[in-house]
Protein backbone atom coordinates (compact mmCIF):
# COMPACT_ATOMS: atom_id res chain seq x y z
CA UNK A 1 0.00 0.00 0.00
CA UNK A 2 1.33 3.26 -1.23
CA UNK A 3 0.76 6.07 1.70
CA UNK A 4 0.91 9.74 1.03
CA UNK A 5 0.28 13.21 2.42
CA UNK A 6 -1.37 16.09 1.02
CA UNK A 7 -3.12 19.20 1.78
CA UNK A 8 -6.52 19.55 1.30
CA UNK A 9 -10.55 19.27 2.22
CA UNK A 10 -11.97 15.56 2.79
CA UNK A 11 -15.10 16.48 1.39
CA UNK A 12 -13.50 17.17 -2.24
CA UNK A 13 -11.05 13.89 -1.79
CA UNK A 14 -11.35 11.39 -4.77
CA UNK A 15 -11.23 8.51 -2.84
CA UNK A 16 -13.46 5.21 -2.29
CA UNK A 17 -13.97 6.09 1.26
CA UNK A 18 -12.73 8.83 3.93
CA UNK A 19 -11.69 7.19 7.38
CA UNK A 20 -12.98 9.91 10.33
CA UNK A 21 -11.32 9.08 13.91
CA UNK A 22 -14.26 9.05 16.55
CA UNK A 23 -13.68 9.00 20.21
CA UNK A 24 -16.05 7.42 22.47
CA UNK A 25 -16.22 10.44 24.95
CA UNK A 26 -16.86 12.89 22.08
CA UNK A 27 -18.76 13.16 18.98
CA UNK A 28 -18.95 16.91 18.22
CA UNK A 29 -14.93 17.27 17.20
CA UNK A 30 -14.27 19.07 14.08
CA UNK A 31 -14.09 16.83 12.01
CA UNK A 32 -17.21 15.00 12.77
CA UNK A 33 -18.76 17.91 12.44
CA UNK A 34 -17.87 19.34 9.37
CA UNK A 35 -18.62 15.94 7.68
CA UNK A 36 -21.68 16.07 9.00
CA UNK A 37 -22.83 19.57 8.01
CA UNK A 38 -21.85 17.92 4.15
CA UNK A 39 -24.18 15.15 4.81
CA UNK A 40 -26.97 17.25 6.11
CA UNK A 41 -27.26 16.40 9.62
CA UNK A 42 -27.14 12.65 8.94
CA UNK A 43 -24.00 11.53 10.78
CA UNK A 44 -25.33 13.68 13.75
CA UNK A 45 -28.79 11.89 13.75
CA UNK A 46 -26.85 8.39 12.92
CA UNK A 47 -24.63 8.80 16.14
CA UNK A 48 -28.00 9.73 17.99
CA UNK A 49 -29.54 6.00 17.73
CA UNK A 50 -26.10 4.87 19.90
CA UNK A 51 -26.01 1.64 17.29
CA UNK A 52 -22.27 3.18 17.00
CA UNK A 53 -20.74 4.48 20.18
CA UNK A 54 -16.95 5.30 19.24
CA UNK A 55 -15.26 2.20 20.92
CA UNK A 56 -11.81 0.87 20.02
CA UNK A 57 -11.68 -1.51 16.70
CA UNK A 58 -15.81 -0.59 15.74
CA UNK A 59 -16.74 0.91 12.59
CA UNK A 60 -19.81 1.69 10.93
CA UNK A 61 -20.42 2.57 6.91
CA UNK A 62 -22.22 5.89 5.83
CA UNK A 63 -22.88 6.18 2.11
CA UNK A 64 -23.03 9.94 1.16
CA UNK A 65 -25.38 9.74 -2.00
CA UNK A 66 -23.21 12.61 -3.34
CA UNK A 67 -22.90 14.73 -0.41
CA UNK A 68 -19.34 14.43 -0.73
CA UNK A 69 -16.70 13.31 -3.37
CA UNK A 70 -16.32 9.95 -1.48
CA UNK A 71 -19.28 7.71 -2.17
CA UNK A 72 -18.17 6.40 1.65
CA UNK A 73 -17.42 7.91 5.35
CA UNK A 74 -16.41 5.25 7.52
CA UNK A 75 -16.77 6.11 11.27
CA UNK A 76 -13.94 4.39 13.13
CA UNK A 77 -14.07 4.06 16.81
CA UNK A 78 -10.86 5.80 19.30
CA UNK A 79 -12.26 4.65 22.22
CA UNK A 80 -11.85 7.19 25.51
CA UNK A 81 -9.10 9.93 24.49
CA UNK A 82 -7.81 9.21 27.89
CA UNK A 83 -7.02 5.99 27.66
CA UNK A 84 -5.56 6.07 24.01
CA UNK A 85 -2.21 5.31 23.47
CA UNK A 86 0.43 3.86 20.53
CA UNK A 87 -0.54 0.81 21.04
CA UNK A 88 -4.73 1.22 20.66
CA UNK A 89 -3.73 3.61 17.64
CA UNK A 90 -2.19 0.22 16.03
CA UNK A 91 -5.12 -2.15 16.82
CA UNK A 92 -7.51 0.36 15.51
CA UNK A 93 -5.28 1.06 12.02
CA UNK A 94 -4.76 -2.78 11.54
CA UNK A 95 -8.01 -3.63 11.71
CA UNK A 96 -9.26 -0.70 9.51
CA UNK A 97 -7.24 -1.45 7.19
CA UNK A 98 -8.06 -5.10 7.29
CA UNK A 99 -11.55 -4.08 6.70
CA UNK A 100 -11.13 -1.18 4.42
CA UNK A 101 -9.37 -4.29 2.23
CA UNK A 102 -11.62 -6.61 3.10
CA UNK A 103 -14.88 -4.60 1.49
CA UNK A 104 -12.94 -4.36 -1.43
CA UNK A 105 -11.74 -0.89 -1.33
CA UNK A 106 -8.89 0.24 -3.60
CA UNK A 107 -8.75 3.77 -1.87
CA UNK A 108 -8.62 5.90 1.36
CA UNK A 109 -8.66 8.53 3.14
CA UNK A 110 -7.94 9.54 6.35
CA UNK A 111 -7.88 13.43 7.78
CA UNK A 112 -5.27 13.91 10.24
CA UNK A 113 -6.26 16.51 13.32
CA UNK A 114 -3.36 19.02 13.81
CA UNK A 115 -3.27 17.47 17.85
CA UNK A 116 -2.38 14.21 16.46
CA UNK A 117 0.82 13.41 18.52
CA UNK A 118 3.61 12.26 16.64
CA UNK A 119 4.04 8.82 17.39
CA UNK A 120 1.10 7.93 17.27
CA UNK A 121 0.59 8.65 13.76
CA UNK A 122 3.56 6.88 13.21
CA UNK A 123 2.13 3.91 14.80
CA UNK A 124 -0.84 4.47 12.53
CA UNK A 125 1.36 3.89 9.66
CA UNK A 126 3.40 0.96 10.90
CA UNK A 127 0.17 -0.71 11.50
CA UNK A 128 -1.72 -0.21 8.63
CA UNK A 129 1.11 -1.70 6.29
CA UNK A 130 2.00 -4.64 8.68
CA UNK A 131 -1.72 -5.72 9.31
CA UNK A 132 -1.93 -6.04 5.58
CA UNK A 133 0.77 -8.43 5.22
CA UNK A 134 -0.11 -12.12 3.39
CA UNK A 135 2.47 -14.71 2.71
CA UNK A 136 1.66 -16.32 -0.69
CA UNK A 137 5.11 -16.43 -2.23
CA UNK A 138 4.31 -19.91 -2.85
CA UNK A 139 0.79 -19.85 -4.05
CA UNK A 140 0.26 -20.24 -7.70
CA UNK A 141 -3.82 -20.76 -7.12
CA UNK A 142 -6.27 -18.76 -5.60
CA UNK A 143 -7.68 -20.28 -2.33
CA UNK A 144 -11.61 -21.33 -2.73
CA UNK A 145 -12.94 -18.77 -0.84
CA UNK A 146 -11.32 -16.00 -2.91
CA UNK A 147 -13.66 -14.81 -5.69
CA UNK A 148 -11.46 -11.63 -6.20
CA UNK A 149 -7.94 -10.00 -5.83
CA UNK A 150 -8.78 -7.52 -2.52
CA UNK A 151 -5.78 -4.78 -2.59
CA UNK A 152 -6.41 -1.81 -0.87
CA UNK A 153 -4.00 0.67 -3.29
CA UNK A 154 -3.53 3.66 -1.47
CA UNK A 155 -3.94 5.71 1.84
CA UNK A 156 -4.15 9.45 1.62
CA UNK A 157 -3.36 11.08 4.67
CA UNK A 158 -4.84 15.15 4.75
CA UNK A 159 -3.65 18.03 6.56
CA UNK A 160 -4.17 21.87 6.94
CA UNK A 161 -1.11 23.47 5.90
CA UNK A 162 2.71 22.81 4.70
CA UNK A 163 4.62 23.03 7.91
CA UNK A 164 2.14 19.69 8.95
CA UNK A 165 2.50 18.25 5.56
CA UNK A 166 6.77 18.42 6.00
CA UNK A 167 6.65 17.02 9.18
CA UNK A 168 4.06 14.06 8.65
CA UNK A 169 5.29 13.09 5.69
CA UNK A 170 8.79 12.95 7.98
CA UNK A 171 6.83 10.41 10.20
CA UNK A 172 5.21 8.26 7.36
CA UNK A 173 9.03 7.87 5.67
CA UNK A 174 10.19 6.46 9.26
CA UNK A 175 6.94 4.24 9.66
CA UNK A 176 7.01 2.90 6.42
CA UNK A 177 10.67 2.30 6.67
CA UNK A 178 10.37 0.18 9.93
CA UNK A 179 7.26 -1.63 8.91
CA UNK A 180 9.65 -3.04 5.60
CA UNK A 181 12.01 -3.83 7.82
CA UNK A 182 9.62 -5.70 9.79
CA UNK A 183 8.32 -7.49 6.85
CA UNK A 184 11.45 -8.73 5.69
CA UNK A 185 11.89 -10.43 9.11
CA UNK A 186 8.60 -11.91 8.45
CA UNK A 187 8.86 -13.10 4.61
CA UNK A 188 12.78 -14.74 6.14
CA UNK A 189 11.02 -16.54 8.64
CA UNK A 190 7.86 -18.07 6.72
CA UNK A 191 10.62 -18.78 3.83
CA UNK A 192 10.65 -22.85 3.80
CA UNK A 193 13.92 -24.29 4.87
CA UNK A 194 14.53 -25.15 1.03
CA UNK A 195 13.97 -21.73 -0.15
CA UNK A 196 15.98 -20.03 2.72
CA UNK A 197 19.44 -21.92 3.22
CA UNK A 198 21.83 -20.66 4.72
CA UNK A 199 23.78 -19.55 1.95
CA UNK A 200 20.81 -17.75 0.81
CA UNK A 201 20.30 -16.12 4.12
CA UNK A 202 23.88 -15.04 3.55
CA UNK A 203 23.38 -13.49 -0.02
CA UNK A 204 20.09 -12.06 1.48
CA UNK A 205 22.56 -9.91 4.01
CA UNK A 206 24.16 -8.94 1.00
CA UNK A 207 21.83 -7.66 -0.64
CA UNK A 208 20.40 -5.51 2.18
CA UNK A 209 23.91 -4.31 2.80
CA UNK A 210 24.06 -3.23 -0.42
CA UNK A 211 20.88 -1.12 -0.64
CA UNK A 212 21.30 0.61 2.95
CA UNK A 213 25.01 0.83 2.44
CA UNK A 214 25.91 -1.20 5.33
CA UNK A 215 29.82 -3.30 5.22
CA UNK A 216 28.86 -7.08 5.09
CA UNK A 217 31.51 -9.96 5.33
CA UNK A 218 30.19 -13.34 4.93
CA UNK A 219 32.30 -16.08 6.20
CA UNK A 220 32.41 -19.50 4.69
CA UNK A 221 33.08 -23.06 5.91
CA UNK A 222 36.68 -23.34 5.29
CA UNK A 223 37.08 -19.11 7.03
CA UNK A 224 34.74 -20.87 9.61
CA UNK A 225 37.32 -23.02 9.82
CA UNK A 226 40.40 -21.10 9.82
CA UNK A 227 39.60 -18.98 12.12
CA UNK A 228 37.92 -21.76 14.77
CA UNK A 229 34.18 -21.19 15.12
CA UNK A 230 34.13 -25.09 16.23
CA UNK A 231 30.61 -25.09 17.96
CA UNK A 232 29.28 -23.65 14.49
CA UNK A 233 30.57 -26.01 12.45
CA UNK A 234 29.59 -29.11 14.68
CA UNK A 235 26.22 -28.19 14.56
CA UNK A 236 26.34 -28.17 10.90
CA UNK A 237 28.35 -30.92 9.95
CA UNK A 238 25.31 -33.07 10.09
CA UNK A 239 23.95 -31.06 7.14
CA UNK A 240 24.81 -30.93 3.06
CA UNK A 241 24.04 -26.94 3.51
CA UNK A 242 27.14 -25.54 4.73
CA UNK A 243 26.58 -22.99 7.39
CA UNK A 244 27.40 -18.87 7.19
CA UNK A 245 28.67 -16.65 9.45
CA UNK A 246 27.23 -13.08 8.40
CA UNK A 247 28.25 -9.84 10.00
CA UNK A 248 26.66 -6.17 8.97
CA UNK A 249 28.08 -3.39 10.41
CA UNK A 250 26.33 0.81 10.79
CA UNK A 251 29.27 3.50 11.35
CA UNK A 252 27.62 6.72 11.57
CA UNK A 253 30.14 9.84 10.15
CA UNK A 254 32.16 11.03 13.02
CA UNK A 255 34.28 9.38 16.21
CA UNK A 256 33.43 8.18 19.51
CA UNK A 257 30.11 6.53 19.17
CA UNK A 258 29.39 3.56 21.04
CA UNK A 259 28.87 0.57 19.57
CA UNK A 260 25.40 -1.53 20.55
CA UNK A 261 25.91 -5.42 18.96
CA UNK A 262 22.52 -7.06 17.55
CA UNK A 263 23.41 -10.88 17.41
CA UNK A 264 20.61 -13.90 15.75
CA UNK A 265 20.17 -17.22 16.14
CA UNK A 266 19.92 -18.69 12.33
CA UNK A 267 19.02 -22.11 12.33
CA UNK A 268 17.46 -22.37 8.84
CA UNK A 269 15.27 -25.70 9.86
CA UNK A 270 16.14 -27.60 13.03
CA UNK A 271 14.97 -31.41 13.25
CA UNK A 272 16.74 -31.72 16.65
CA UNK A 273 19.95 -33.38 14.78
CA UNK A 274 20.24 -36.87 16.54
CA UNK A 275 18.06 -35.96 19.71
CA UNK A 276 15.55 -35.92 17.13
CA UNK A 277 12.56 -33.72 17.33
CA UNK A 278 8.67 -35.57 17.38
CA UNK A 279 7.06 -35.03 13.87
CA UNK A 280 4.02 -32.92 15.10
CA UNK A 281 5.02 -29.21 14.51
CA UNK A 282 8.45 -30.05 13.22
CA UNK A 283 7.80 -27.96 9.94
CA UNK A 284 7.82 -24.43 12.22
CA UNK A 285 11.19 -25.49 12.71
CA UNK A 286 11.64 -22.93 9.30
CA UNK A 287 11.31 -20.21 11.95
CA UNK A 288 14.33 -21.19 14.34
CA UNK A 289 16.32 -18.80 12.17
CA UNK A 290 13.63 -15.82 13.84
CA UNK A 291 16.46 -14.13 15.67
CA UNK A 292 18.41 -13.72 12.74
CA UNK A 293 15.60 -12.42 10.76
CA UNK A 294 14.62 -9.87 12.99
CA UNK A 295 18.55 -8.64 13.37
CA UNK A 296 18.96 -8.64 9.48
CA UNK A 297 15.73 -6.88 9.24
CA UNK A 298 16.68 -3.82 11.87
CA UNK A 299 20.06 -3.43 10.10
CA UNK A 300 17.89 -2.52 7.22
CA UNK A 301 16.09 -0.02 9.15
CA UNK A 302 19.11 1.13 10.81
CA UNK A 303 21.03 1.52 7.50
CA UNK A 304 18.07 3.81 5.98
CA UNK A 305 17.54 5.75 9.68
CA UNK A 306 21.54 6.32 10.18
CA UNK A 307 21.02 6.71 14.01
CA UNK A 308 24.31 8.12 15.85
CA UNK A 309 25.19 4.90 17.06
CA UNK A 310 27.35 2.48 15.84
CA UNK A 311 25.85 -1.26 15.20
CA UNK A 312 27.11 -4.51 14.68
CA UNK A 313 24.49 -7.25 13.19
CA UNK A 314 25.88 -10.92 13.86
CA UNK A 315 24.20 -13.74 12.69
CA UNK A 316 25.32 -17.47 12.85
CA UNK A 317 23.04 -19.61 10.77
CA UNK A 318 23.32 -23.35 9.71
CA UNK A 319 20.67 -26.37 9.59
CA UNK A 320 20.90 -28.81 12.41
CA UNK A 321 20.17 -31.97 10.58
CA UNK A 322 20.74 -35.41 11.84
CA UNK A 323 22.93 -37.14 9.08
CA UNK A 324 25.90 -39.39 9.57
CA UNK A 325 28.53 -37.19 10.50
CA UNK A 326 26.07 -34.77 12.69
CA UNK A 327 27.19 -34.90 16.84
CA UNK A 328 26.05 -36.86 19.30
CA UNK A 329 25.42 -36.55 22.64
CA UNK A 330 28.53 -37.04 24.79
CA UNK A 331 30.34 -35.14 22.22
CA UNK A 332 33.00 -32.67 23.23
CA UNK A 333 33.25 -29.64 21.36
CA UNK A 334 35.80 -26.41 21.55
CA UNK A 335 33.74 -22.66 21.38
CA UNK A 336 35.37 -20.15 19.51
CA UNK A 337 36.51 -18.26 22.86
CA UNK A 338 38.42 -21.43 24.24
CA UNK A 339 35.16 -23.05 26.52
CA UNK A 340 34.51 -26.76 25.71
CA UNK A 341 31.57 -27.53 25.88
CA UNK A 342 29.78 -31.41 26.47
CA UNK A 343 26.77 -31.69 24.27
CA UNK A 344 24.27 -33.70 25.88
CA UNK A 345 21.04 -33.00 23.36
CA UNK A 346 21.84 -31.90 20.18
CA UNK A 347 18.54 -30.48 19.92
CA UNK A 348 20.01 -27.38 22.06
CA UNK A 349 21.56 -26.23 19.59
CA UNK A 350 21.02 -23.08 19.47
CA UNK A 351 23.23 -21.94 21.99
CA UNK A 352 25.84 -23.82 20.59
CA UNK A 353 26.08 -21.43 17.87
CA UNK A 354 25.57 -18.05 19.51
CA UNK A 355 28.23 -19.36 22.02
CA UNK A 356 30.99 -18.78 19.04
CA UNK A 357 28.86 -15.21 18.15
CA UNK A 358 28.74 -13.95 21.23
CA UNK A 359 32.29 -14.96 21.65
CA UNK A 360 33.79 -13.53 18.14
CA UNK A 361 31.67 -10.21 19.16
CA UNK A 362 33.62 -9.26 22.12
CA UNK A 363 36.26 -7.79 19.49
CA UNK A 364 33.87 -4.98 18.94
CA UNK A 365 34.46 -3.78 22.87
CA UNK A 366 30.28 -2.82 22.54
CA UNK A 367 28.45 -0.79 24.93
CA UNK A 368 25.59 -3.57 24.58
CA UNK A 369 24.88 -6.65 23.05
CA UNK A 370 21.53 -7.91 22.64
CA UNK A 371 20.93 -11.69 21.34
CA UNK A 372 17.66 -12.95 20.16
CA UNK A 373 16.98 -16.61 19.76
CA UNK A 374 14.15 -19.18 19.52
CA UNK A 375 15.76 -20.88 22.20
CA UNK A 376 12.87 -22.72 24.79
CA UNK A 377 9.82 -24.20 24.48
CA UNK A 378 10.08 -23.33 28.42
CA UNK A 379 9.43 -19.55 27.65
CA UNK A 380 6.67 -20.10 25.63
CA UNK A 381 4.95 -22.52 28.99
CA UNK A 382 6.56 -19.32 31.11
CA UNK A 383 5.08 -16.78 29.71
CA UNK A 384 2.84 -17.70 26.39
CA UNK A 385 2.99 -15.79 22.94
CA UNK A 386 2.55 -12.97 24.42
CA UNK A 387 6.00 -12.04 25.60
CA UNK A 388 10.12 -12.32 25.33
CA UNK A 389 11.85 -13.67 28.54
CA UNK A 390 14.94 -10.81 29.23
CA UNK A 391 17.62 -12.24 31.02
CA UNK A 392 21.27 -10.78 31.02
CA UNK A 393 23.94 -9.03 33.09
CA UNK A 394 23.58 -5.58 32.91
CA UNK A 395 20.76 -3.67 34.67
CA UNK A 396 21.07 -0.37 32.64
CA UNK A 397 21.01 -2.05 29.25
CA UNK A 398 17.76 -4.05 30.70
CA UNK A 399 16.19 -0.71 31.72
CA UNK A 400 17.23 -0.07 28.11
CA UNK A 401 15.32 -2.85 26.76
CA UNK A 402 12.50 -2.30 28.68
CA UNK A 403 11.81 0.91 27.65
CA UNK A 404 12.23 0.21 23.95
CA UNK A 405 9.66 -2.62 24.44
CA UNK A 406 6.89 -0.32 26.34
CA UNK A 407 7.27 2.25 22.87
CA UNK A 408 7.14 -0.79 20.28
CA UNK A 409 4.65 -3.17 22.65
CA UNK A 410 7.24 -5.75 21.70
CA UNK A 411 7.13 -6.88 25.26
CA UNK A 412 9.76 -8.42 26.95
CA UNK A 413 9.53 -9.88 30.91
CA UNK A 414 12.72 -9.85 32.94
CA UNK A 415 13.73 -13.45 34.28
CA UNK A 416 16.44 -13.84 36.69
CA UNK A 417 19.84 -15.21 35.82
CA UNK A 418 21.10 -15.73 39.57
CA UNK A 419 24.38 -17.45 40.19
CA UNK A 420 22.54 -20.07 41.20
CA UNK A 421 21.35 -21.34 37.88
CA UNK A 422 25.01 -21.71 36.60
CA UNK A 423 25.25 -25.18 39.13
CA UNK A 424 22.61 -26.47 36.14
CA UNK A 425 24.94 -26.14 33.66
CA UNK A 426 28.41 -27.44 35.05
CA UNK A 427 29.40 -30.46 33.39
CA UNK A 428 31.71 -33.32 34.54
CA UNK A 429 33.71 -33.47 31.66
CA UNK A 430 33.87 -30.27 30.10
CA UNK A 431 33.65 -26.54 30.92
CA UNK A 432 29.72 -26.30 30.77
CA UNK A 433 27.76 -28.38 29.27
CA UNK A 434 24.50 -27.73 26.66
CA UNK A 435 21.59 -28.24 28.68
CA UNK A 436 20.11 -28.11 32.20
CA UNK A 437 18.92 -30.46 34.68
CA UNK A 438 15.40 -30.41 33.51
CA UNK A 439 14.20 -27.57 35.47
CA UNK A 440 13.84 -23.82 34.40
CA UNK A 441 14.84 -24.94 31.42
CA UNK A 442 14.68 -20.92 29.91
CA UNK A 443 16.94 -19.68 32.58
CA UNK A 444 19.56 -22.92 32.08
CA UNK A 445 19.99 -21.90 28.41
CA UNK A 446 20.71 -18.03 29.41
CA UNK A 447 22.92 -19.29 31.97
CA UNK A 448 24.91 -21.42 29.23
CA UNK A 449 25.06 -18.15 26.96
CA UNK A 450 26.11 -16.02 30.01
CA UNK A 451 29.17 -18.36 29.59
CA UNK A 452 30.16 -16.70 26.68
CA UNK A 453 28.74 -13.34 26.93
CA UNK A 454 31.73 -11.98 28.52
CA UNK A 455 33.35 -7.95 28.83
CA UNK A 456 30.61 -6.47 27.89
CA UNK A 457 26.75 -5.59 28.88
CA UNK A 458 24.61 -8.43 28.00
CA UNK A 459 20.88 -9.34 27.15
CA UNK A 460 19.27 -12.56 26.28
CA UNK A 461 16.22 -12.35 24.83
CA UNK A 462 14.14 -15.67 24.35
CA UNK A 463 11.76 -15.01 21.55
CA UNK A 464 10.48 -18.49 21.05
CA UNK A 465 7.00 -17.29 21.99
CA UNK A 466 6.73 -14.56 20.23
CA UNK A 467 8.25 -15.41 16.84
CA UNK A 468 5.15 -17.07 15.45
CA UNK A 469 1.73 -17.86 17.51
CA UNK A 470 1.01 -14.43 18.50
CA UNK A 471 -3.09 -14.23 18.40
CA UNK A 472 -5.05 -11.19 19.21
CA UNK A 473 -3.36 -8.25 17.41
CA UNK A 474 -4.83 -6.45 14.39
CA UNK A 475 -1.25 -6.02 12.66
CA UNK A 476 0.33 -9.43 13.58
CA UNK A 477 -0.57 -12.64 11.66
CA UNK A 478 -0.02 -16.21 13.36
CA UNK A 479 2.70 -17.13 11.38
CA UNK A 480 6.21 -15.29 11.50
CA UNK A 481 5.42 -11.85 13.80
CA UNK A 482 9.15 -10.20 12.78
CA UNK A 483 8.98 -9.23 16.47
CA UNK A 484 12.01 -7.89 17.33
CA UNK A 485 12.83 -5.57 14.37
CA UNK A 486 10.84 -2.33 16.03
CA UNK A 487 12.25 -3.23 19.39
CA UNK A 488 15.82 -2.80 18.46
CA UNK A 489 15.63 -0.04 15.88
CA UNK A 490 13.72 1.79 18.98
CA UNK A 491 16.57 0.55 21.65
CA UNK A 492 19.67 2.07 18.75
CA UNK A 493 17.63 5.54 18.44
CA UNK A 494 16.94 5.93 22.18
CA UNK A 495 20.65 4.98 22.82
Amino acid sequence: MNITVEIGDFRQSETDAVLIPVLEDDFHNELILAADAALEGRIQAFLNLGDFKGKPKTTSVLYTNGAITAPRIILVGLGVYAELNAEKVRQVAGHTARQARDMGLKSITVPIPPETQDDWAQAAVEASLLSLYEFKQHKTQKDDNEDEDKTLESMTLLVGSEVEKSSLERIVERGQTIAKGTILARDLSNQPGNHLTPTQLAEKAEEVAETVRLNCTVFDKPTLEEKGFRTLLAVAQGSAEDPRFIILEYTPEGEGHDTVALVGKGITFDTGGISLKSGGGMHEMKHDMSGAAAVLGAMQVIGHLKPNVRVVGVIATTENMPGSTAIKPGDVVTSYGGKTIEILNTDAEGRLILADALGWTAQYEPQGVIDLATLTGAVITCLGHVAAGAMGTDDALMEKIKKAAEKTHERVWELPLWDDYDEGVKSKVADVQNIGDGTAGTLAGGAFLKKFAEGYPWVHLDIAGTAWGMKGSTYIPETASGYGVRLLVQLVEDW
